[in-house]
């Protein structure tokens, strides 16, 4: 019982950094609490037993006997924040703006909306103001047990819910995909699109099909990917497309085909036309049949 935390966690070969992630809280604060040098609140208590997948009383179990064996002291000062962040996005109040407000740092809010540092009675006449509420009315929220919620009207992108199903951290997606952790996490905010060979690397990692994940991303795939819809003219393009997703580089596709990279980059260009053998070491680089690439000519 004394390494439940632990134990769990590298059961499902997880990292610190990979639980932290998935619950939103720094990594020093999981080892903390394997070590029970720190209690968490109930709503970490509820997203570890969902991480973990164990029983909340399991995860609650843990630190009873911690709790018990504390002494008895006067109730801090001040009112627990956990709170504020639920009332601030049904507010529509940025904690930037909450700050501003009541001329403290940022960090400072953050603070109390993770349990880290209690409202100070001195701050909660400005703080009930900038929220839209009466002192008196702020005071009994904040007195409520906290719990965890979502920011209203922000579900998870399609592209999360991709890796969510999969059950793998941001971190190890990425890593996984061989992609940059926060280019995934501008990808599923909807900030940038991926760009196709990454679709291909994230539909392999979370086992979907690839037009999954580009529809999930929002990405159109190009239609010369599509072998029927070649036209006379169309290599140079076709020939583009098809390093673009294969995700190599002009010099690789030459190393491929046994020629130089000017003479890829000519072909793209369509300033000279391959030679027959050349196509078909084409073909061959992209597994494709035999005279496929004639249609493009």
């Amino acid at each position: 019982m004394t390494a439940l935390l632990r134990s769990e966690r590298a059961r499902r070969g997880l990292r610190p950094t990979d639980l932290a992630e998935a619950i939103g809280v720094h990594p020093m604060s999981i080892l903390r609490w394997e070590r029970r040098e720190r209690l968490p609140g109930p709503a970490h208590i509820h997203a570890l037993a969902r991480v973990l997948e164990i029983e909340p009383a399991r995860v609650a179990g843990f630190f009873d006997d911690v709790r018990a064996a504390a002494p008895a002291e006067p109730g801090p000062a001040g009112h627990r924040g956990q709170g504020v962040r639920a009332l601030r996005w049904r507010a529509e109040v940025s904690a930037s703006a909450i700050a501003a407000a009541l001329a403290v740092p940022v960090s400072t809010v953050y603070n109390w909306e993770a349990g880290r540092a209690r409202v100070p009675d001195g701050h909660i006449a400005a703080l009930a103001d900038a929220l839209g509420l009466t002192p008196a009315a702020l005071v009994e929220h904040l007195r409520r047990p906290a719990v965890a919620v979502q920011r209203p009207g922000a579900p998870p992108s399609p592209l999360r819910q991709l890796r969510h199903r999969s059950r793998l951290s941001q971190a190890r997606a990425a890593a996984a995909a061989g992609v940059d952790r926060h280019a995934l996490g501008a990808w599923e905010r909807g900030k940038a699109v991926p760009p196709l060979v990454a679709v291909r690397r994230l539909a392999r990692t979370y086992g979907v099909p690839v037009a999954t994940v580009a529809r999930a991303a929002g990405v159109e795939p190009p239609h010369l990917l599509d072998r029927g819809r070649w036209r006379s003219g169309d290599l140079p393009a076709v020939l583009r497309t098809l390093r673009q997703w294969a995700g190599i580089t002009q010099p690789e596709l030459a190393a491929r085909c046994s020629c130089s990279t000017a003479a890829v980059r000519s072909w793209e260009a369509g300033r000279v036309a391959p030679s027959a053998r050349m196509l078909a070491r084409l073909e061959q680089a992209f597994g494709l049949p035999e005279g496929a690439l004639d249609a493009a000519r």
